[in-house]
């Protein structure tokens, strides 16, 4: 028996637990997701809009199928900072039929790379990154690009900066888990049109918006204590 076109897909027990987990519009979004992710990696890039477009569904039911693969465990999701810039997804692994390709075949540059951005993403408190197979696969296009580490530096800088001023008004309460958070942020950090001051404020910014967050979350979790001890 032959097959009709080369670029198909192993649907094996791994999209049936899936069928028999999600709902209908969370399984279509799944599926069209698995279809179209890296087969190396069970990642991809996508932007909602487009997503809504493709599935013939609105904006809010993709957003709405999205959460149910992010809570039922089938695929890790890293949202964009708005909903012109493009989120990543990563199908996890006990849905995902494909072997994901392995780190050791990493680049001594990729390597690199990633073991400098480790310790940019170590030094804020914002950050939970637990280094996805995304997250690598991630770091090698950026080494593979030769994306100077400056950028990758200013990029966090001006990620986190927008994450402690979300999370200290109250607009946002989840930390960065990824290192794909800074997709786009990479690029933004690249545009040769932003003056070069701009970045010399921005780090001093970066840390008085770091200490007020950990100075509202130790004063929170003392009234919280204090609240235990008094019920």
């Amino acid at each position: 028996m032959e097959i009709k076109h080369s670029n198909w897909f192993a649907a094996g027990q791994e999209v049936q637990r899936a069928l028999l987990l999600l709902s209908d519009g969370a399984f279509r979004l799944y599926f069209y997701l698995c279809f179209t992710a890296n087969r190396s990696t069970g990642l991809l890039s996508v932007n909602y809009l487009d997503l809504a477009a493709a599935l013939g569904r609105s904006r809010r039911s993709i957003a709405s199928y999205a959460e149910e693969l992010r809570k039922e465990g089938v695929c890790r999701i890293h949202p964009a900072v708005n909903q012109h810039q493009r989120s990543e997804i990563e199908i996890c692994d006990d849905f995902w039929p494909y072997t994901r390709t392995a780190t050791s075949g990493e680049s001594s540059e990729s390597r690199g790379l990633l073991t400098q951005v480790q310790a940019l993403l170590s030094e804020r408190a914002c950050i939970r990154c637990k280094f996805t197979a995304a997250d690598r696969a991630f770091a090698a296009q950026l080494a593979a690009r030769a994306v100077p580490s400056e950028q990758i530096e200013r990029a966090i800088a001006l990620g986190c900066s927008r994450k402690y001023v979300s999370l200290l008004n109250g607009t946002d309460n989840g930390l960065i888990l990824s290192f794909c958070y800074f997709r786009d942020l990479i690029d933004e950090a690249g545009d040769q049109g932003t003056p070069a001051g701009y970045w010399d404020y921005l780090m001093p910014q970066l840390k008085r918006l770091e200490a007020q967050w950990i100075a509202k979350e130790k004063s929170a979790d003392a009234n919280n204590a204090s609240a235990s001890r008094q019920s």
